[in-house]
């Protein structure tokens, strides 16, 4: 049975979390992070997993990680707790190696699922470890395979990603319009990638694989910053040459100009999202017709995001109402996404109103 350091300032949510997972795991408590701290260099101490709140009062839950000996800690699953939405502080988190988020309050089921994920992806990397060592020249590349992608590459897609948005707020001040609508779909993406995370620990997510996948939703449509009037053309492979322009391809092309290996991962996914998110799973969409599952799953949930949010922030305070309307809406052409991702939308559902309660 794995051993999990709950750490929290509050007894109150340190009792309801450790009623969610007694029996499964056995559980240390620390009500501060110097206790934490304490407990984790104890010698005699074996910790398989650290769920750790990031605001307490002294030593917060990232002083923690910045502190921990890293050589010592190197197997540590670590879940951080924050009653907020976390997408500001997850390259943070990905910087120490976080494996995600628990939300106050705690839904029991979610949090079992998520640290059972957690731990089978764990097992799952030891027993590939002498896999993941082949020479580069016969291995797919670190990030597209695992999700792995380091600091120096965070860093770097985090300042191309900037460079993209002031370019894209330069194009929507022209036309008198925000960014509110693209900031709610790479949110909503952000929830639906957590999710899909927790559920089924796909071998090529991360938490850091997460923060630049919702970032690239955000861009989806910045091929309009080109292509404003255009012609909509489905054309199968054979006419490839003759694909009229449209935002999509024009999008792609831009977010491709910068071909640095550090923003590569980030310039597949996000040049897929603009060329790809008007496709259809029946392939009656555009540029290319893509049909059932050869469309991108990431592009997938950006295409059903766009789609949900026109409907769910219909109103100023979107709530369950709005979701269900959404959802409802969105099936009436059920031919349109793939199923899988229309349910993970949906189960997404306390998450997603939580998030956009005010």
């Amino acid at each position: 049975m794995a051993t999990l350091l709950i750490v929290d300032d509050s007894e109150i949510d340190r009792a309801i979390l450790k009623n969610i997972l007694v029996g499964t795991y056995s559980i240390i408590e620390a009500d501060s992070g110097y206790s934490a701290l304490d407990i984790l260099n104890n010698p005699s101490l074996h910790i398989d997993g650290l769920i750790l709140d990031i605001n307490m009062p002294g030593l917060g839950g990232f002083e923690v990680l910045s502190l921990l000996d890293k050589s010592r800690h190197a197997g540590l699953q670590i879940m951080l707790i924050s009653a907020e939405a976390q997408k500001g502080n997850i390259i943070k988190a990905a910087n120490f190696g976080a494996a995600g988020f628990f939300r106050k309050p705690y839904d029991s089921d979610q949090v079992l699922m998520k640290l059972k994920a957690i731990f089978a992806k764990k097992d799952m990397a030891a027993a590939t470890a002498a896999a993941a060592a082949m020479p580069a020249s016969g291995a797919v590349s670190n990030a597209s395979a695992n999700g792995n992608i380091s600091d120096a590459e965070l860093r770097a897609i985090a300042s191309y990603a900037e460079k993209l948005r002031r370019v894209y707020l330069s194009f929507l001040k022209s036309e008198k319009k925000d960014d509110e609508c693209y900031i709610h779909v790479s949110e909503v993406v952000h929830i639906m990638l957590e999710n899909y995370f927790a559920l089924k620990a796909p071998r090529d997510l991360s938490p850091e694989a997460i923060e630049v996948i919702s970032q690239a939703a955000y861009f989806y449509d910045i091929g309009r910053s080109i292509v404003r009037t255009e012609k909509f053309k489905v054309v199968s492979q054979a006419d490839i040459d003759d694909i009229p322009e449209t935002h999509t391809i024009a999008g792609a092309d831009l977010v491709g100009v910068n071909s640095s290996p550090n923003v590569a991962y980030f310039v597949k996914i996000c040049a897929d999202i603009c060329m790809h998110h008007h496709e259809r799973y029946d392939g009656r969409g555009m540029p290319h017709g893509l049909k059932d599952s050869i469309n991108n799953i990431y592009t997938q949930m950006c295409a059903i995001a766009i789609e949900f949010c026109h409907h769910f922030f219909s109103v100023d305070n979107p709530g369950y109402g709005e979701f269900n309307r959404a959802i409802n809406t969105i099936q009436e052409d059920s031919a349109a996404f793939r199923p899988d991702v229309f349910e993970l939308l949906q189960n997404c559902q306390e998450d997603i109103v939580a998030h956009f309660s005010h």
